[in-house]
């Protein structure tokens, strides 16, 4: 009778393995944590817009708290509504939907407009600017934080908010004609 014992890897084999499984499992828990993003909470109508500041490709910065929207205290912005601009150079519905924002900014001298930049770099947030000759106020939300705090999740977003600081009406994807732009402006007026 053999009694020999059939035995598997050996213990530091087994042990080797065990130490690759357990830093692999490591590794994708620290990048979940290091990744991790709040969710995005969408607002709605009648909510009251939350309050950022934005620094501008000018240098200037763009403070906007309810029923205080300032550009550098002199631009007069105060107690004007607001259309906010979400757009990325990439995003051909952002690149769509600029010509009708320039348009809007040029037409309701009563109305903040702002551009905010998502998903891309300053080079190419930049570009998009110069190629539509938007004259507005614009800057860069690289890490997304005005992007979140409003529930924007995808380009192009505009929001429309009154002049009591709410928000009027939110706009996801391409506007496909001017009148989009220009009736939810009227109706924050």
């Amino acid at each position: 009778m053999d009694t020999s014992i059939e035995r598997g890897a050996p213990i530091s084999e087994s042990f080797q393995i065990n130490k690759i499984i357990i830093l692999v499992a490591v590794a994708l828990a620290l990048r979940g944590i290091l990744n991790y993003t709040p969710p995005i909470t969408p607002l709605k109508v009648g909510d009251k817009a939350p309050n950022f500041s934005l620094k501008l490709v000018d240098g200037a910065t763009f403070n906007f708290t309810p029923h205080h929207a300032r550009h550098n205290e002199s631009s007069g912005a105060n107690g004007k509504p607001m259309v906010m601009f979400f757009y990325a150079n990439w995003c051909p519905c952002s690149n769509a939907s600029a010509q009708f924002l320039k348009q809007a900014s040029e037409e309701f001298s009563g109305v903040a407009l702002i551009g905010i930049g998502i998903q891309d770099n300053e080079t190419d947030l930049s570009k998009f600017l110069e190629k539509h000759k938007l004259k507005f106020p614009a800057g860069f939300d690289l890490k997304q934080e005005i992007a979140r705090s409003y529930g924007v999740a995808t380009t192009p977003t505009t929001i429309f908010i009154n002049k009591e600081a709410k928000i009027d009406s939110i706009f996801v994807g391409k506007i496909k004609k001017y009148e989009e732009v220009s009736e939810r402006i009227r109706k924050t007026l």
